[in-house]
């Protein structure tokens, strides 16, 4: 037993010194969007069915935001398991956003914007958030799998015209979104299996014909 303890201790002390160096959120609540937004500045659901295209007109106008000096981060949030620990802000985007902005405030203290299908959260630390949810109250959250991605898009841009540093709303490439390709991926099957049965049923036929009585 002491022979196994003294193999398992250098193991031991990695992990405890990981667990010291992990962020509190990460540790704590398990909170998906503040993992990735302590180095990052945009969450979207690793299982999102947002297309490609309206993913990169999102972090397009994050950049173009930044780079005209308003940086901003992003959360969207389209399912309950996206908010990891804590699903009793689910619905509550307000609320969220006031969550997110403190998981946050070690590495950063900016703008924050959440987007959930009920509506638009804003947070900034320290900071009033009455002007820009009354800018917010004018984007209504669009549905469909590019809805909640899109919106975000709009509401970046909104806010960085509001706070004078205007930029333009970018192009949305035409891509295909992860349920566009399911579908058509289903259909191409079905398209398949119809013709080896026909082919196959043609085959049997052309084999009785030919077969001698």
């Amino acid at each position: 037993m002491a022979r196994a303890v003294r193999l398992l201790a250098p193991a031991l002390v990695v992990v405890a010194a990981l667990a010291v160096t992990l962020p509190t959120g990460a540790r704590a609540d398990g909170d998906p969007a503040s993992d990735v937004l302590y180095t990052q500045h945009v969450f979207i659901p690793f299982d999102t069915k947002s297309s490609n295209g309206a993913q990169t007109a999102l972090t397009t106008a994050i950049t173009n935001a930044t780079q005209a000096g308003y940086p901003i981060r992003v959360a969207v949030i389209e399912t309950i398991p996206d908010l990891g620990a804590v699903t009793s802000l689910w619905g509550k985007p307000t609320d969220y956003a006031r969550f997110l902005d403190l998981e946050l405030v070690c590495c950063y203290k900016g703008p924050l914007l959440v987007v959930m299908p009920s509506g638009l959260g804003f947070a900034h630390f320290q900071k009033g958030t009455q002007k820009e949810y009354k800018r917010l109250a004018s984007i209504p959250v669009e549905s469909g799998d590019d809805g909640l991605t899109l919106t975000a898009t709009k509401a970046v841009v909104a806010l960085s015209r509001q706070a004078r540093h205007p930029i333009a709303m970018p192009a949305v490439p035409k891509t295909t979104s992860s349920s566009e390709l399911g579908q058509r991926a289903l259909a191409g099957g079905v398209v398949l299996a119809l013709v080896l049965v026909l082919v196959g049923g043609f085959m049997l036929v052309r084999r009785r014909t030919r077969a001698p009585a």
